[in-house]
């Protein structure tokens, strides 16, 4: 950026044989001062405040202290700015494209992978195949293949459904370009939300069998405590006899012989 230089100190001639930032300082006034409608406004660059005066035929820049650093014509800043616009939105163009491209990769990525897996390939192959040519032409397409929800497996599922609603008794003739349509209103279909009631059932469910699994074990392992407990008093009662028959025995005279000997 070149602009009409005034009143130079000799330091600041100084700071211009360095490398003294104009170009910085003008860039920063045209991303956050230029579409300002007050006349005046400040900047900072490199630790260094600087003042610019926007006025009918030329901006000025100044140093902190007020002193003149250098105008420049607003026709010229017009130009600039528009400039930068265009810069700018050229390479937010370029990433969205690119962003763009990612998802249709990854979408006949996730297809591929998906293909490895399927159990009848045979069907599967032109299917998919027919899938990914439409994520090339539509990104909407490659959007709703990417989904968490959606695979193939239930896209299998879905066009089986159809199928059999649309069937001759046990037989059902339908046509490829039937098939494929099939599949792709599979992927577009909104079905977020029930995918997501199906998910909250499994969990209740297998909460619900967790617990009911829990109760049966306490159940058992009550039972098993009552058995042995039952087993211990049965277990002391017969213990009684023979501590009777000991004692006995120990009481007897002297000499006498007891019955329980000859037995």
């Amino acid at each position: 950026m070149r602009g009409e230089v005034k009143h130079f100190t000799s330091e600041q001639k100084s700071e211009n044989t360095y490398g003294w930032p104009w170009n910085e300082v003008v860039k920063k006034y045209l991303e956050s001062g230029y579409l300002s409608e007050q006349e005046e406004c400040q900047i900072t660059i490199r630790d260094k405040d600087y003042k610019v005066l926007k006025r009918r035929e030329v901006t000025c820049f100044y140093d902190s202290d007020g002193n003149t650093l250098f105008d420049v014509t607003n026709e010229r800043l017009k130009k600039e700015y528009e400039s930068k616009s265009e810069d700018s939105e050229t390479a937010e163009n370029k990433d969205s494209e690119e962003a763009e491209g990612n998802k249709r990769e990854n979408a006949k990525q996730k297809l591929d992978e998906e293909l490895k897996k399927a159990s009848n390939k045979a069907f599967a192959v032109p299917v998919i195949a027919y899938l990914k040519r439409r994520c090339d032409e539509d990104l909407g397409m490659a959007e709703d293949v990417l989904q968490t929800h959606k695979t193939w497996d239930k896209c299998f599922s879905y066009i089986y459904k159809k199928a059999k609603e649309n069937a001759s008794g046990t037989c059902a003739a339908i046509p490829d370009d039937t098939v494929y349509e099939w599949a792709e209103d599979y992927y577009h279909v909104d079905d977020k939300a029930i995918e997501a009631e199906k998910a909250k059932k499994r969990i209740e469910q297998e909460e619900k069998r967790k617990t009911e699994s829990k109760k049966k074990k306490t159940r058992a392992a009550a039972k098993h405590t009552k058995t042995v407990n039952k087993s211990t008093e049965l277990s002391a009662k017969e213990e009684v006899p023979k501590r009777e028959k000991t004692v006995s025995k120990k009481h007897e005279p002297a000499g006498q012989m007891s019955l329980f000997d000859w037995m």
